[in-house]
């Protein structure tokens, strides 16, 4: 029973661990990829992109995925067709938190995709993400 134990704490531990981009530069282009599908309207494809570098476990991930998809009709529907996407802004604050800031651009209007990466020894993992349609804060 104990050697059980061990084996579903080791096995949940390791879900849990983050791969590690080795710069700033890999950062950023971990995202030009992850909005180059999004913007192709491969929004599964994005994620799953960024999936290895997210601090979050597998189940909250795919109940992320799956309440995003179920959003995309929504926003497509009130913003139009997805024509593509933008960099925006890359801003690091001290020496071990990096956010970069991307649009995804529609006919009508842009949704601001932002993405927080954190490197406590040099390597960096993707913290958080979010997208919101609050373009009006990009001017802040």
């Amino acid at each position: 029973m104990k050697v059980v134990a061990v084996l579903v704490f080791l096995v949940c531990t390791t879900m849990a661990e983050a791969a590690s981009l080795d710069s700033k530069e890999a950062a950023r282009k971990l995202t030009d990829q992850v909005m180059a599908k999004v913007a192709s309207g491969d929004l599964d494809g994005g994620l799953l992109l960024m999936k290895p570098y997210l601090i979050i476990p597998e189940s909250e991930f795919k109940v992320m995925l799956e309440q995003t998809k179920l959003q995309l009709p929504a926003i497509q529907g009130r913003f139009g067709k997805i024509v593509g996407s933008e960099f925006i802004s890359e801003k690091m604050i001290g020496k071990s938190l990096l956010q970069i800031v991307q649009i995804q651009k529609f006919q009508k209007h842009a949704m601001r995709w932002r993405f927080i990466f954190y490197s406590p020894d040099g390597k960096w993992v993707l913290n958080t993400f979010n997208f919101d349609d609050k373009i009006q804060l990009l001017f802040e």
